[in-house]
């Protein structure tokens, strides 16, 4: 038997490999697949296909499509002719330098960085070892990047924060001093933007990984090991644990705290502390024991206020 590539169950052919978890598993007597990855243990009913039993359903899978993973599009290691490198900046061993990028001086750039075409690095950098910053983006002043850092296109690390004082009836713009740190392992998705700090650094924590179209703002300090999701909003000075979960379009205020392994659902709005492991929804948000009680609530508020009404006219009709 050969496979080709991995596909899901109702669209598998007789080249595929395919994949089954608990909700899937209806699927599995139906499809054309070749064969199928499942959980060590499921039930797999009627299935009749070759099954590779796994104890990491995820792991299985990404490993696969890694295999049938064509190359990524980055430039091949050494200097395009069109980028401009500051005289006092310093490149590591296999470092490729894309199609109009800008480099300024005093950045230290480490072994086997990417960085695609038209990214600008800013005066100061340290970039770690095998990180790679995708086309468009942007690194300001002193920011540090560690390794194995992965920035997305057109994303922006260290622009000024979002400050103001009020003066003779104007808005003016409180400098930031600070930079940004981001630690090994990171990944920011397409069109991210990090402020840098009013003072100290604003800090992403080792492993975390952020979405495309994540705002978060001056001195935020988020711990290791979270995920931010699409077009959530991270407001000043908040800090978040290790293992937050942000759901997207959740905002967060600014100058409260997150606890370690909070979840924030998609669309909430946190306006004071989380503690450790609670899971959190809605505006204002709220515990989501509570949430569940006022969503049913909710469902039920048409008939209620037809139940109102029906009572206000029997009392009505009484006191007549």
């Amino acid at each position: 038997m050969t496979v080709r590539r991995l596909a899901p169950l109702d669209k598998a052919t007789g080249e595929d490999l395919s994949f089954a978890d608990d909700k899937r598993v209806g699927s599995l007597a139906a499809t054309r697949a070749a064969a199928a990855i499942a959980p060590a243990g499921m039930d797999v009913g009627e299935a009749t296909i070759p099954l590779i039993r796994v104890n990491n359903l995820d792991l299985a899978v990404a490993t696969a499509l890694a295999h049938w993973a064509p190359a990524e599009d980055v430039p091949p290691a050494g200097t395009a002719d069109s980028a401009v490198i500051d005289p006092t900046a310093k490149l590591g061993a296999d470092v490729a330098v894309g199609p109009n990028v800008v480099i300024g001086p005093g950045t230290r750039i480490g072994d086997r960085v990417v960085l695609c075409a038209n990214v600008t690095i800013g005066r100061d950098v340290t970039i770690g070892d095998d990180t790679i910053v995708w086309e468009g983006a942007v690194i300001k002043a002193r920011c540090e990047l560690g390794r194995r850092a992965r920035i997305g296109p057109n994303s922006v690390v260290g622009h000024e924060g979002f400050g103001y004082y009020q003066a003779d009836g104007k808005h003016c713009p409180v400098p930031h001093i600070g930079n940004v740190i981001i630690e090994d392992d990171v990944d920011l998705g397409a069109c991210v933007c990090v402020d840098r700090g009013k003072f100290g650094p604003t800090r992403i924590g080792q492993g975390t990984k952020v979405d495309n179209l994540v705002q978060i703002a001056h001195n935020v300090q988020i711990g290791p090991h979270c995920i931010l999701a699409g077009q959530c909003g991270i407001a000043g000075s908040t800090t978040l644990g290790s293992y937050v979960i942000v759901g997207g379009n959740a905002g967060v205020r600014d100058n409260i705290k997150i606890g370690d392994g909070a979840k924030l659902s998609a669309y909430c709005a946190v306006a004071s502390d989380v503690p450790d492991g609670e899971s959190v929804g809605g505006a204002p948000a709220r515990p989501m024991r509570e949430m569940r009680r006022i969503f049913a609530a909710e469902a039920k508020l048409p008939d209620i206020v037809k139940r109102i009404k029906s009572l206000e006219s029997a009392v009505k009709k009484l006191n007549e």
